[in-house]
């Protein structure tokens, strides 16, 4: 279980012969770190609609500088990178990027239990999730990332305070843009690339423990397509100029938004499969569904069906996907290329009615795919499946996205290794997923070169990324800042045995 810190017992999870005066100033300096996130999180950030985007980007620039004096706002073609280094006083000290974010998604106020821009602390069971989790720390980006961030950035300050410098030499790569597809990094990776490519491993700092306290690893990392799919009249059907027509022609005239519907049923099942043609055949999946450590974590849920009860509470939702167990679709969600459509935009949506057939309508989606194809490619396969279905005015527009990152083997694995040895020192489990249906632009800094390991990994719990009420448990900030001292001694250990 996930326990909050006390007077008596700061830390919990470390042994008492394991701390150091670094971990002690850690546990002092609790209340004050957790205030840090809080104020963090109340920034605006918003990459959606840009809303206090760049404001946010200097407070970042401002956190960072606590460890690095060179922290700087490096403009891109789109919103701004927070960089900045942090040096080993050892010569021979391996590097680490460490890669992390300043935006968020969209809030919905009438969503919320709480106001998601004040970041309050409140009892679990305020929100509806699992009582034992104690006091929590709710508001947009608590968990996903501003919270992990910047508790990587107190740890490290702390260790600075003790008078030592870090044993591996950290590149903190902040950007603006992840919650849209990361449309700038690329060109920001390309033009910082003589720095960057000095890095043998890429972190994310996460709170990666469930609500039982088993650490989630994964070994490998998705890539994505966010794309908008359009349907507007013209001379394939509708009015030609797109605008709207009496709801009586539908009878007799093409209705944009129908196609659109339609031509979006074709593109998956109705057990949520995506049917794409040649998708599968093009990334078949790897390791597949019978495969022992595939079979060896669905075995692990049914043993403990109290897990999947769990995160159907923290997420409230009543049931998995045709009523089934989390075990049924467990290898889908790691191997196979899953679609979400994020929202339709068509027609009136007043207060009544107005009886007109709309002339365009439009539907932002996301495909998630497994590594081994680029996103460029999923989107004219996307296209020619539409038109293949007699669609060919329904195609994908403003596409952006990036690969998926493939695993290294894991005795290859330093920071696999690293999270192992770190965990031990803390009595946590580790579970490790060949790959989930997390995305991240890990593609982008893994092949700076040679193809580097990259981690999500870290102490601590929180849930409800991207949806109403992103808390974290109010000890996470804690154990992070505890994790990130000694999983950096860990890669470090490791790098110099390898």
């Amino acid at each position: 279980m996930i326990s909050p810190p006390s007077a008596q017992n700061p830390n919990p999870l470390l042994p008492l012969e394991d701390r150091t005066p670094v971990h002690a100033r850690i546990d002092r300096q609790h209340d004050a770190s957790l205030q840090a996130v809080r104020e963090y999180v109340q920034q605006p950030s918003f990459s959606d609609t840009g809303e206090g985007i760049l404001a946010c980007a200097e407070y970042t620039r401002a956190l960072l500088a606590r460890i690095a004096p060179d922290a700087r706002v490096v403009q891109t073609a789109g919103y701004p990178v927070v960089f900045g280094q942090v040096r080993s006083s050892d010569q021979n000290a391996p590097t680490l990027i460490v890669y992390g974010l300043y935006d968020t998604t969209p809030t919905v106020r009438e969503e919320w239990t709480v106001d998601p821009a004040s970041a309050p602390t409140v009892d679990a069971r305020a929100l509806g999730i699992l009582p034992h989790l104690g006091e929590v720390l709710v508001g947009r980006g608590v968990n996903n990332h501003k919270g992990p961030v910047l508790a990587s950035i107190l740890a490290l300050e702390a260790l600075l305070a003790e008078g030592h410098t870090p044993p591996v030499n950290l590149i903190y790569v902040i950007e603006g843009e992840e919650e849209i597809g990361s449309p700038s990094l690329a060109g920001f990776v390309e033009a910082n690339r003589g720095v960057l490519e000095q890095a043998q491993g890429v972190w994310l700092p996460c709170m990666q423990q469930n609500s039982g306290g088993t650490m989630t690893l994964r070994r490998a990392y998705k890539g994505i397509l966010f794309g908008t799919l359009s349907c507007r009249g013209g001379e394939w059907g509708g009015a030609r100029d797109g605008r709207h027509l009496w709801a009586g022609h539908s009878a007799w005239i093409d209705a944009p938004l129908m196609q659109l519907v339609r031509a979006l049923a074709t593109l998956y099942d109705d057990a949520q499969r995506v049917t794409v043609d040649g998708l599968l055949e093009r990334v078949p999946p790897n390791p597949t569904p019978n495969s022992p450590e595939v079979v060896a974590l669905e075995q692990l849920f049914l043993s403990h069906p109290e897990w999947e009860q769990s995160i159907l509470t923290n997420l409230n939702v009543a049931r998995y996907l045709g009523g089934g167990r989390l075990s049924d679709h467990l290898a889908h969600y790691m191997l196979a290329p899953t679609l979400n459509l994020q929202g339709i935009v068509g027609g009136y949506t007043g207060p009544t009615y107005y009886t007109q057939m709309p002339g365009q309508a439009q539907a932002k989606f996301d495909l998630r795919f497994p590594p081994g194809i680029d996103f460029q490619e999923v989107e004219a396969l996307v296209n020619a499946h539409l038109e293949r279905r007699g669609y060919p005015h329904v195609q994908v527009t403003n596409a952006r996205g990036y690969a998926g990152s493939p695993a290294l083997p894991e005795e290859e694995d330093s920071l696999l290794t690293a999270a192992r040895a770190a965990a031990v020192k803390y009595g946590v489990r580790i579970d490790v997923w060949p790959i989930a249906n997390n995305c991240c632009p890990a593609a982008l800094f893994t092949a700076l070169g040679t193809q580097l390991p990259f981690s999500i990994a870290g102490l601590g719990h929180g849930d409800r990324a991207h949806a109403p009420d992103e808390y974290i448990t109010v000890g996470s900030v804690n154990l992070l800042m505890h994790w990130t001292i000694d999983y950096l001694d860990s890669w470090a250990d490791c790098k110099k045995s390898s």
